[in-house]
């Protein structure tokens, strides 16, 4: 199977499991809550492994972490209910130092929708049952 077909039957797979809620963490490489968290642990350590072979790049940019780009944060999503798979794409140096919050947010809905079309994040505030508004 080419890296393309397997791509897009991974993202089938993980569209199903993810039955249209996801769970997501934007962090740093060197957050230490990663060692806590053996699925996020497992997903990046296989995303390192074959960055020769799938060629992943910044949503933001579009550097290759095949080449010279090294990642700045990486963003995770899982399943909101009982995970077994995780998906992660990674923001480059570059984007994470220089663009702004709202800049990044919105690539990361971007890769988002691509699991699940349409998606939004929540307002953590609105499910908290605080005003967003005040």
């Amino acid at each position: 199977m080419s890296n393309r077909h397997q791509r897009r039957a991974e993202l089938a797979d993980f569209r199903r499991k993810a039955s249209g809620a996801l769970l997501t963490y934007l962090v740093s490489p060197d957050d230490r809550a990663l060692d806590c968290n053996p699925l996020l642990r497992t997903t990046l350590a296989r995303w390192r492994a074959s960055i020769a072979q799938r060629r992943p790049f910044c949503p933001a940019c579009r550097a290759n972490f095949a080449n010279e780009a090294e990642p700045g944060a990486f963003l995770f999503a899982t399943a909101t209910v009982g995970p077994t798979s995780a998906s992660v794409s990674a923001f480059c140096t570059n984007c994470w130092h220089d663009l702004p919050p709202d800049a990044i947010e919105r690539e990361a809905a971007r890769v988002l929708q691509q699991v699940i079309p349409n998606g939004r994040f929540l307002d953590p505030r609105a499910r908290q049952g605080d005003d967003p508004a005040s």
